[in-house]
């Protein structure tokens, strides 16, 4: 199992039509490629979650044209698409108290590797879990 800590760009946003469209295209005009996305709306704002391979120009693109955007560190987990995976993951970092607070993750196909982004309570602490199921 391959992971890694990636720098996460959540944006704050107004939920009507045309904001991901904006974003997305600043983002591509630019020559940055998203690598993971998330989007969550609610009555009131949306918040989409990116994972992209310049973040920290990518956020500074984003705040020029007014948006807000807030840095976090996730992991960034390579699952192997089999059946139970995921529960040995969250299991591991379950017993080492490890809280989640939220995750999404991608598979493109059938029998491909699994994208799974996590927030956790502890990145560190979560690494060395991860490094020692790994190594199991």
């Amino acid at each position: 199992m391959q992971f890694s800590v990636k720098r996460q760009l959540t944006v704050a946003l107004q939920n009507q039509p045309g904001r991901m469209a904006e974003i997305s295209q600043i983002i591509a005009t630019n020559g940055l490629n998203i690598e993971a996305l998330c989007v969550v709306d609610n009555v009131e704002q949306g918040v989409i979650r990116l994972l992209v391979d310049e973040p920290a120009r990518c956020k500074e693109l984003l705040v020029e044209n007014g948006f807000y955007v807030v840095e976090a560190e996730v992991l960034a987990i390579h699952l192997s698409d089999r059946r139970g995976k995921l529960a040995v993951v969250t299991k591991a970092l379950a017993t080492a108290q490890i809280n989640i607070d939220y995750a999404y993750a991608t598979v493109d196909h059938p029998k491909a590797n699994t994208l799974l982004v996590m927030k956790v309570s502890s990145v560190r602490l979560a690494e060395k879990v991860l490094r020692k199921l790994d190594n199991q």
